[in-house]
């Protein structure tokens, strides 16, 4: 049983069958895979994600369970012993929100949120999760390098959504 992501499978490009139903147990080859998938329903769905808990082997280090969760999962650490700094912090966007996919295979799926979606897909896309330069290695060492260059982030954003147009 071989699962395709969304982009591969254009039946199932509009997400409507996918339900709690269709991803419960499903097995998937990588957590790649299991991810990609994930963003996908997230980004039809109105809310963006993060890679939390990871299970591992102790002997081989490999990991055999992840969880992916809503971006507004959990609530901000108040004993963190950087909050006495006074400095300037990233607005809190963090709701407690429950939804997540746990998988080796999928054995837990909660797809109910405590909070509003995003329903603009223009907003949609600017949600981390969703953004195609945040994974590969490449673009972070060019990040790094314009960053040390004397580039504003503003600036290297800038650059990065030219290129996106062209």
């Amino acid at each position: 049983d071989e699962v395709k992501t969304p982009r591969e499978n254009e039946a199932c490009g509009n997400f409507e069958d996918f339900d709690r139903e269709y991803i419960d147990g499903k097995t998937f080859d990588t957590q790649e895979v299991a991810y990609e998938l994930y963003n996908q329903y997230a980004l039809f769905n109105g809310f963006g994600t993060r890679k939390h808990n990871a299970h591992k082997i102790k002997a081989t280090v490999a990991i055999f369970r992840r969880q992916f969760v809503c971006n507004k999962q959990g609530f901000k650490n108040l004993n963190d012993k950087r909050l006495i700094r006074n400095e300037k912090r990233r607005r809190y966007l963090r709701t407690g929100c429950e939804v997540m996919m746990q998988c080796g295979s999928v054995d837990k799926f909660q797809d109910e949120h405590n909070h509003p979606l995003t329903t603009t897909p223009s907003k949609v896309v600017k949600h981390r999760s969703h953004s195609k330069y945040h994974r590969t290695n490449v673009c972070k060492s060019l990040v790094s390098d314009l960053n040390n260059e004397g580039l504003k982030p503003s600036q290297i954003t800038r650059g990065f959504e030219c290129d996106e147009a062209q």
